[in-house]
């Protein structure tokens, strides 16, 4: 209808028109810097302004976060800890390379004291990991799930003395912590 009997039907500034934000990547989502008011829809607009790259499909608010280096959902934080891809890591408060599986967090990117090892055993001893030297000291140095075992570095041979005389069997020895 001419409601303002100018001649022209629902021209652009009708006081019910509304605002369009361009779409030019074609997510459904609109680019705030970039609108138009009308009537009807323009073509390549649509009714909201949320999207943070109209240049990039894959960035809008109904998007994904990954971490690439880009604000992919639009909601202002590139790369948050919650990203699809983001990698679980581990403390490593003793600084041996190896995590403890019990302390773990996930991030796009390596946080500092974490490592993506978490085969730690003990993260309050650096020397008790994985290439750890086991030894006889009532701990499990290696982690292998034993403690003390007969490979110790530092394990002593004890010799049979079957005739208790004092001297041992060099053929009967067993080497023990």
């Amino acid at each position: 209808d001419d409601n303002n009997c100018n001649g022209t039907v629902d021209e652009n500034s009708a006081v019910d028109a509304r605002t369009w934000y361009a779409d030019s990547d074609g997510d459904g989502f609109g680019d705030p810097a970039t609108s138009q008011v009308a009537c009807n829809q323009p073509s390549g607009y649509v009714s909201q302004n949320l999207d943070c790259n109209d240049s990039d499909a894959d960035a809008n608010p109904g998007a994904t976060e990954y971490c690439d280096g880009d604000d992919d959902n639009c909601n202002g934080v590139v790369d948050e800890d919650s990203a699809a891809d983001a990698l679980t890591w581990y403390d490593d408060s003793d600084g041996d390379g190896y995590g403890d599986p019990a302390s773990s967090s996930l991030a796009c990117s390596q946080p500092s004291d974490s490592v993506s090892d978490n085969t730690d055993c003990d993260d309050s001893a650096a020397d008790s990991n994985p290439a750890g030297l086991e030894v006889c000291d009532g701990l499990d140095n290696n982690c292998d799930g034993l403690v003390d075992e007969e490979s110790a570095a530092n394990a002593t041979q004890w010799y049979a003395d079957a005739d208790a005389d004092g001297f041992g069997d060099a053929g009967a020895v067993l080497t023990r912590c």
